[in-house]
């Protein structure tokens, strides 16, 4: 691009700035000006011409910015154009705006999550506990039916239970579909790669209701004469005739509806009422396949195709309710029929009955479709908040890295900034937007809950009392445990409703699924035989172990204490510092904010929170906050003198192709850790620690024959030579 003669371009370097714990902050430019020259406007499409159709406005604009010596200050950024009249008008923008502009707009559900898609039978369930997968069924108090039965072996119905999906996982498919790459200590660390995303709604193999009886849609046949003998449900379809107030053995044929199978697989019958009229106690029986043949059910004649016994002993004037699952093949039917124990039998009245004919549906889990409303951008936020990072994107490639905030504040590379340090302009001692209290919350089930948030204190009387500084879009679990084969958290994907007066064997609880319910848990193996089952399905399966919840190290108390203790530390006693440095484009181009930059002028380690309106040649201005560090010493200390580390390898000897015998002098007094380093070319290095003992050659073992060995003192970064194996 063209720019006008004299044109200057300030930039503001800045990265995770910690005055907010809530955003993630990227570099940029001020505003700067564009002459509309030939070669601007072919560039930018004909954008603000006649009749133009550019996308530039409304685009991302890849943009790399240069000084006149070829100096990158900023490779592959994103330029904002607009258009101000006789100029244009852009600002680029740096850093880890690429990322999160990438996944602007976006949602968990746009990642390819096909392989996680399941049925939740026992045997999908008992899977994930025995295989390697990116989903996993935890066995925890969802509010749902008690899904274990602690006997021997072990049974755990599935019914009620939820998928998790592992945040690892999400996070590698996250990076990779947008084709970034990532690094850090934490990923490999157990609190990050158990750590598990709950399904948001509750789930349960229910089905699809195919007949519900209504006045209108039902009837009894009286089968036989007199009426004493059997009386057989029949189902009235409107669609093939009218209903007729009287009903005998000789209708026509088609006006009995059986209930008939349409699919193969399992069915149940739910039924309820009451006899009024009867005149002996009476089997409610589900018979299967009864063909109708005029006395079909007539007992005098042909054996009733009993199937189940659906009510035994059924007491006149009594209220009754059952429900039996069984399989169909398609085409197949049943229906129901009453009898006493003599076959023989008198209704005053007809009787009348809810009945409720249901196909059961093993559950399909699509978390594709149920994770559209949780943003990538929400969700790489909220793991940046539970292990406390900051990310820094490197300059020249796709690459991120994560550091914790320990990392960060008390270990990291320093370098000595003392005579760039021009003066000082002011100082302050409130940072940022804290308070006394800065919570960090969960979302609650519970109006007024607070269980699981905690806060970061901060002993200074001149803030604001208390700030909500961090609001998760994860819900907590419950206050309180439940004892589901020991202590379990209540992780609410159902309410439960009492029923008020329930009749006779009816259900007392019903259970109410909850939608938009993301938790975070981890898990932990149980090494017990048990059994898959479930109450509607009649598939089982065994397994040698399963997995449990806890909720460790999750709560914001522990979070705090855990990740935020460095950032509390600098709060406490806080010293923020303007100051004006002399800056070179180089110093601007290759800064690094993960380092701390000692100033000599100012006693002490400064994190470099922002570098505002860098210009060459004039003084800039930076905002300097104290961090409270102490290098690590270089060397090793021998009473009051400081030793500069000496290794040497002089001998290596073969004892088998991966073992070898390692000799090596050092004027190290004491045992000390190194890092022992071996090569089979001199250029791909594998590293293993190994405790030396001066004087004594130790014992090393590789993964590979090795041909070429050194040894890396760690603390200081010390290599020995490199010794070459024959």
């Amino acid at each position: 691009m063209d720019l006008d003669a004299g044109e200057v371009i300030a930039q503001t370097k800045q990265v995770n700035d910690l005055n907010s714990l809530e955003d993630r902050q990227s570099s940029f430019t001020n505003k700067f000006k564009l002459p509309k020259t030939a070669n601007n406007v072919r560039v930018l499409d004909h954008m603000t011409l006649t009749g133009n159709a550019s996308n530039v406005p409304y685009q991302k604009n890849q943009c790399t910015l240069y000084n006149d010596m070829g100096e990158c200050f900023i490779n592959n950024g994103y330029a904002v154009i607009t258009d101000s009249g006789d100029y244009y008008e852009a600002v680029v923008y740096d850093g880890i705006i690429d990322l999160f502009k990438a996944i602007e707009n976006t949602s968990l559900a746009d990642l390819d999550l096909t392989e996680t898609e399941h049925s939740k039978t026992p045997e999908a369930v008992a899977s994930t506990w025995n295989q390697d997968l990116p989903y996993r069924y935890i066995l925890a108090d969802y509010n749902g039916q008690n899904p274990i039965n602690v006997s021997n072996p072990i049974k755990i119905y599935v019914d009620y239970l939820i998928p998790s999906l592992n945040v690892a996982w999400l996070w590698d498919k996250i990076f990779e579909k947008y084709g970034f790459e990532y690094s850090g200590s934490i990923f490999n660390s157990d609190e990050f790669k158990n750590l598990w995303l709950t399904y948001p709604k509750g789930m349960e193999n229910n089905g699809e209701v195919l007949f519900k009886s209504t006045p209108e849609s039902w009837h009894w046949l009286k089968q036989g004469w007199p009426e004493w003998k059997i009386y057989s449900a029949a189902f009235y379809d409107p669609e093939i005739n009218e209903l007729e107030e009287t009903w005998s053995e000789n209708d026509d044929p088609e006006r009995i509806r059986y209930l008939k199978a349409p699919q193969s697989g399992m069915y149940r019958l739910n039924i309820k009422g009451n006899l009024t009229n009867v005149n002996t106690p009476v089997d409610l029986v589900i018979c299967k396949n009864a063909d109708f043949h005029g006395e079909f059910l007539a007992y005098d004649n042909i054996v009733i195709p009993e199937f189940y016994i659906a009510a035994q002993n059924i007491q006149p004037n009594t209220n009754f309710s059952t429900s039996r699952t069984f399989r169909l093949e398609e085409g197949e039917t049943v229906c129901l029929v009453f009898r006493n124990t003599n076959k023989k039998f008198r209704f005053w009245d007809t009787p009348k009955l809810d009945v409720t004919f249901t196909k059961l549906n093993v559950a399909q889990t699509n978390f594709t479709d149920a994770l559209s409303g949780f943003t990538l951008k929400d969700f790489l936020k909220e793991i940046i908040y539970r292990f406390g990072l900051v990310l820094y994107k490197d300059k020249n490639e796709n690459k991120y890295e994560f550091l914790t905030l320990t990392e960060q504040l008390t270990s990291p590379p320093s370098t000595d900034w003392s005579d760039k340090f021009a003066r000082k302009i002011n100082e302050s001692y409130i940072y940022g937007n804290y308070a006394k209290q800065n919570w960090f919350r969960y979302k609650y089930n519970g109006e007024g809950s607070a269980h699981n948030d905690h806060y970061i204190g901060v002993s200074n009387e001149n803030l604001s009392e208390t700030k909500d500084s961090i609001k998760s879009k994860i819900y907590s679990p419950e206050p309180y445990e439940s004892p589901i084969g020991g202590l379990t958290n209540i992780y609410k994907f159902w309410e439960k409703e009492a029923v008020e007066d329930p009749e006779p064997g009816e259900a007392t609880v019903t259970y109410k699924s909850l939608d938009n319910r993301f938790y975070l848990m981890r898990c932990e193996p149980v090494n017990l035989t048990t059994q898959v089952l479930s109450t509607v399905l009649p598939q089982s399966a065994q397994t040698p172990k399963f997995y449990r919840e806890n909720f460790s190290k999750l709560s914001f108390f522990d979070i705090i204490n855990t990740y935020y203790t460095p950032l509390k530390s600098i709060l406490e006693k806080a010293l923020i510092v303007n100051a004006e440095m002399y800056l070179k484009d180089t110093d601007v181009a290759n800064f690094d904010f993960k380092k701390l930059y000692y100033i000599d002028a100012l006693s002490g380690y400064f994190l470099v929170n922002k570098i505002n309106n860098y210009i060459p040649g004039k003084l800039t201005k930076c905002e300097l906050v104290r961090v409270n560090y102490s290098p690590p010493q270089t060397g090793f200390v021998l009473g009051p003198i400081v030793r500069t580390p000496s290794l040497t390898i002089n001998n290596v000897v073969r004892l088998t192709p991966t073992t070898y015998q390692v000799g090596y002098i050092t004027n190290f007094p004491t045992k000390f850790d190194v890092l022992h380093q071996y090569s089979p070319d001199g250029t791909n290095w594998k590293t293993g620690r190994v405790t030396l003992l001066p004087g004594q050659p130790s014992i090393l073992t590789t993964s590979v024959n090795a041909t070429h060995f050194r040894l890396l003192y760690n603390s200081t970064k010390t290599y020995s030579n490199t010794f070459i194996l024959d």
